[in-house]
């Protein structure tokens, strides 16, 4: 269950709207002519994924798909120029604050003398940073050309992992081609 409630939240990685803890970035073979590459296609590999939350693996797909479009791309049903996959992971973060309230009043600092009193109180918080790597593979030689990496704290409300999927995908390809290609 924890893994299926992880994937339907992975595709919504990233986007907490308008907040700069997000983080996506890309990499890219230096040596690889981006220019070729105008034609693509899914690789049909081990889905996990689309086998636990077919809807976010049929929203992700989609999303790249647009984006893939928008840079000049054009789906091959046979022999495309490079193939996309992807996958994602999770981590579970723990964190402990501690806030610490005091007080006291005294008759004189130099005697020393006076009373105080102290608490504090923590508070355990966990949530969950997801992963998603694009992955965009090179057809002729099988090298890896291209990936796309976002990553940030997922969402416990599914509602808002659906329109991540779209921002995340825009976010990914937002600097496609790679300058210097």
């Amino acid at each position: 269950m924890k893994r299926q409630l992880f994937v339907a939240m992975a595709f919504g990685v990233l986007v907490l709207a308008g907040c700069s803890s997000q983080k996506v970035n890309f990499d890219y073979d230096r040596q690889a002519d981006f220019s070729k590459y105008t034609t693509y296609a899914w690789y049909e590999g081990d889905h996990t994924i689309a086998e636990e939350d077919p809807f976010a693996h049929q929203r992700f797909v989609a999303a790249v798909d647009r984006e893939l479009a928008a840079a000049g791309f054009q789906k091959a049903s046979s022999n495309p120029d490079v193939y996309i996959t992807y996958h994602a992971d999770d981590e579970e973060n723990t964190v402990i604050d501690t806030n610490h309230f005091d007080y006291g009043y005294g008759d004189s600092w130099y005697w020393g003398g006076g009373m105080g009193m102290g608490s504090s109180t923590n508070t355990v918080r966990t949530y969950t940073t997801g992963t998603l790597v694009l992955d965009m593979w090179d057809a002729s030689t099988k090298k890896l050309v291209w990936r796309g990496v976002a990553s940030d704290t997922v969402s416990d409300d599914p509602a808002k992992n659906a329109k991540k999927i779209d921002q995340v995908a825009k976010k990914l390809f937002e600097s496609y081609p790679p300058s210097g290609s």
